[in-house]
């Protein structure tokens, strides 16, 4: 809700109206002849950086720092993302870049026949 006051009842309780302000939240517009001129608000602190913005915003349940499964196994994780493998990677029933061997490459706009030259 939007609280309107004469310019005049402004000046009169200026410094009471903007510590009303301050502590509600609500704006207060002052007017001049019935024609809104200014509108005072409050000013809310923002944080200075993004590191810490959300603190207090949510709460931390359980262990956030041990495994999610029970059966995680550290060695295996290293070794796979090393490439170390347990069994051979699946191949392929066929070979994908021997089929494409012979096949030439076409361009987008190239049509399949070729025209005729122009008459002079």
């Amino acid at each position: 809700m939007d609280r309107k006051i004469n310019a005049a009842a402004f000046k009169a309780r200026c410094l009471a109206l903007i510590d009303e302000v301050a502590e509600s939240g609500q704006p207060i517009t002052i007017t001049k002849r019935g024609k809104a001129k200014v509108q005072v608000v409050a000013v809310r602190d923002k944080p200075k950086t993004l590191w810490g913005a959300t603190k207090g915003t949510f709460k931390i349940k359980g262990d956030i720092v041990g495994p999610i499964v029970e059966d995680w196994d550290a060695d295996r994780e290293w070794r796979i993302y090393h490439g170390q493998f347990d069994d051979p990677p699946a191949g392929y029933a066929y070979d994908p870049v021997a089929d494409r061997a012979g096949a030439k490459t076409r361009k987008i706009g190239q049509a399949g026949m070729r025209r005729r030259p122009r008459r002079k």
